[in-house]
């Protein structure tokens, strides 16, 4: 005869394992198969989860452990211990003596969605006092005149891309001369630039990529025309950065990068414990719990994580990230 107590915990390891087997078997799915991601609209948002995979794991774990027999439940211990090992891996990697710092002939690039041009301009200029380049997503007219009068063009003189209402515009801004490379067949401006930065010949391209909002074959076909615009220039010392409206599991980053691209993510860590940062969204009642905006580079550049930071006035933390040529 099993107790009260033993009846409610194998009831709850039943609730457990039913209501976590629910949201894990279609994150996996999702995960082991990434082009079932773009059939429609939900499951791409569904697949914005996929980071987030471990924690329904932990409770599938725990429901398993209620429910196993003693001889079992050692498995059930070790699915919950392997979980918690790789939900760390982002903290696994740490600055070490040997880890290099970055150094004055490296390349700083700043990138910010400034939501419909309403970013905050003094932590603008704040984080343009330290960059070589910066990319401006959703940048209007306004929004550039405002900044060209608090003096960012007398050390950003060089610039290209578009200043447009709503979403449409993209603006790199540098303090060395640069030449247009391309641009690319996106719903929002996408474009290529190059530029010498301290001797060093530089390729840089900032995007803006439409989210799954927009349907799932218009979200598919952006991330085509990106890979398109990219391809050629990957021999070069290209460094990418932007809103690729995509988390790292997305079928349309995984694309993206598969013409020759490394995630800055995958670089140096500058900080104990940098790699689970997040970019959107950013308000005072919805805390960022996604990064969709993303550096990526060539195989001739080496890079340090990039950080993110606040900045007010729009629902996306500026990226910053420093590459240096091999």
């Amino acid at each position: 005869m099993t107790s009260p107590g033993s009846r409610f915990a194998r009831a709850l390891g039943v609730v457990l394992v039913v209501a976590f087997g629910l949201v894990v078997l279609p994150l996996v799915v999702l995960w082991a198969v990434p082009s079932v991601q773009a059939l429609n609209r939900p499951l791409a948002f569904l697949a914005c989860a996929i980071g987030y995979l471990p924690l329904p794991l932990v409770g599938l774990s725990l429901g398993l452990l209620l429910l196993l027999r003693r001889r079992w439940r050692l498995l059930a211990v070790g699915a919950l211990v392997l979980t918690l090992v790789l939900g760390s891996a982002p903290w696994w990697r740490f600055p070490t003596a040997s880890t290099p710092r970055p150094g004055a002939d490296d390349l700083r690039v700043v990138s910010l969605n400034a939501e419909f041009g309403q970013a905050d301009q003094d932590t603008v200029l704040g984080l343009a006092a330290h960059a070589d380049m910066i990319a401006f997503q959703e940048n209007t007219p306004e929004f550039v005149q405002s900044l060209e009068e608090k003096g960012l063009a007398r050390d950003f003189p060089y610039r290209l891309g578009t200043a447009v209402y709503e979403a449409y515009g993209t603006m790199l801004w540098s303090r060395t001369p640069i030449t247009l490379a391309a641009s690319g067949h996106t719903k929002y401006t996408s474009l290529v630039a190059r530029s010498t930065v301290r001797g060093t010949d530089w390729t840089v391209a900032t995007l803006h990529t439409v989210s799954p909002l927009d349907g799932s074959r218009a979200w598919e076909a952006d991330a085509a025309a990106v890979v398109d615009l990219l391809r050629p220039y990957t021999a070069e010392h290209l460094v990418v950065v932007g809103d690729f409206n995509a988390v790292d599991a997305h079928v349309t980053m995984q694309r993206i990068r598969a013409v020759g691209l490394v995630d800055a993510m995958d670089g140096w860590p500058q900080a104990a414990g940098d790699g689970w940062q997040l970019s959107w969204p950013t308000s005072t009642r919805i805390p960022a719990v996604l990064r969709i905006d993303h550096a990526l580079h060539s195989s001739s550049v080496d890079a340090w994580r990039p950080t993110y930071v606040e900045v007010d006035g729009t629902d996306h933390r500026a990226l910053v990230g420093i590459f240096r040529a091999r």
